[in-house]
């Protein structure tokens, strides 16, 4: 399930690259140019995380269940003196 919700994701994100990259603008006011550069470099950061994720992603086993150890503190009585 959660290959298939990368897989997905990673898809997405190259459609939207390829769509909206002509509608980028690289040359012109210098705020045009930045917001250009800023969406292209999160677009690609994006499609990155999901491929590195894809491909290094541990698979989980979520068969059984995990049974933990829960330290218990034991109180102790302080007293003080005034």
């Amino acid at each position: 399930m959660r290959r298939n919700r990368l897989l997905l994701c990673f898809l997405l994100g190259i459609a939207i690259v390829f769509y909206g990259v002509p509608y980028l603008n690289f040359q012109g006011d210098l705020k045009e140019v930045i917001f250009s550069g800023a969406w292209l470099l999160f677009a690609l950061l994006a499609i990155s995380g999901n491929m590195i994720a894809l491909l290094y992603g541990k698979k989980v086993d979520r068969g059984g269940t995990i049974s933990k150890r829960i330290t218990t503190q034991v109180k102790q009585k302080v007293r003080q003196y005034s």
